[in-house]
């Protein structure tokens, strides 16, 4: 059993002007598990959802002292542990929770007995987690590496996203031009649209290529495919060809309705690190689930 948190109530304003900020400390015997934060930066790499569990503070004769940390992964296994038991099978099944909804959680154990008793362990005392939800990281794939492309790929990774950008030209995929990070294809698009995996909560595409049979090829390819947001650069004549082309079929119309084109916000920018500044305004309020501005929403391509 660890011993339990020590509170204390001091006067700590002369170090930092705040006073009685320090509320409890441990009995210095509970490090931080590298196992646990190790798991949790290499999840975060790969953009694989992860639960990170805290000890807030514990009293009494609990398992686990404060600042003990465990990950847990969405099929419900973990990294260090935050005692065993039964208690941390209820850890766990709230961290799974939370990478459901994405919110993070406080939850107080009182394994005391009485009336509050919530935890049937043969140890008495309490227990607060703290859990943190780390939901799989969004993925965006550019169809194409020109100017707009190369503008789009290091925004979209400050805000968040692992980006892959794919182009036929070698050329255009010179490594220099994009940051560290960003994943590079090259080969014939319709190649790498069937190689690149798809997921309806998470995959974010923008097709801008250099060339109208090529959008119209990789568009063809991504229709049916799961995602959460699918964009394409064009003029609305552009669009509308395309349309005419693919929407053949009532299912296929259907699934053109949910196409972003002209992609992006209408802000009124032309340069290429403007037209990314909307598609990126417009990636970000998908993601949230905000609605688009009326005044800054453009024509969709069902009206034209």
């Amino acid at each position: 059993m660890s011993s339990p948190t020590r509170f204390v109530s001091i006067d700590t304003t002369d170090i930092d002007g705040c006073k009685n900020s320090l509320i409890a400390m441990s009995d210095g015997r509970e490090l931080a598990d590298v196992t646990a934060m190790r798991d949790l930066l290499s999840r975060r790499e790969t953009g694989d959802p992860v639960a990170l569990v805290t000890i807030l503070q514990a009293t009494g004769s609990a398992p686990r002292g404060m600042g003990t940390q465990m990950t847990v992964h969405s099929d419900g296994t973990i990294a260090g542990t935050v005692g065993g038991g039964n208690l941390e099978l209820f850890v766990i099944r709230h961290a799974l929770e939370s990478l459901k909804d994405g919110k993070a959680r406080h939850l107080h154990y009182d394994f005391a007995g009485g009336d509050s008793q919530n935890v049937d362990k043969a140890c008495s005392g309490t227990t607060d987690f703290l859990i943190q939800p780390f939901l799989s990281a969004p993925r965006l794939v550019i169809f194409g590496a020109g100017h707009c492309g190369r503008a789009l790929a290091p925004l979209a990774q400050s805000c968040g996203f692992l980006v892959t950008v794919v182009d036929e030209r070698a050329d255009f995929l010179d490594p220099t031009l994009f940051p560290e990070g960003v994943q590079l294809r090259q080969g014939p698009f319709p190649t790498i649209v069937h190689d690149i995996p798809f997921e309806a909560a998470t995959t974010y595409a923008v097709i801008m290529t250099y060339g109208h049979a090529h959008d119209e090829g990789v568009l063809d390819a991504c229709l049916g495919r799961p995602y959460r947001y699918l964009g394409l650069v064009g003029s609305k004549a552009k669009i509308g060809e395309l349309f005419a082309h693919l929407g053949t079929t009532e299912v296929r119309r259907a699934e053109l309705e949910q196409l972003h084109a002209p992609v992006g916000l209408d802000l009124g920018g032309r340069s290429p690190a403007e037209i990314a500044v909307s598609i990126m305004a417009e990636l970000l309020a998908t993601r949230y689930d905000r609605p688009m501005p009326t005044a800054l929403s453009k024509v969709r391509c069902q009206n034209i």
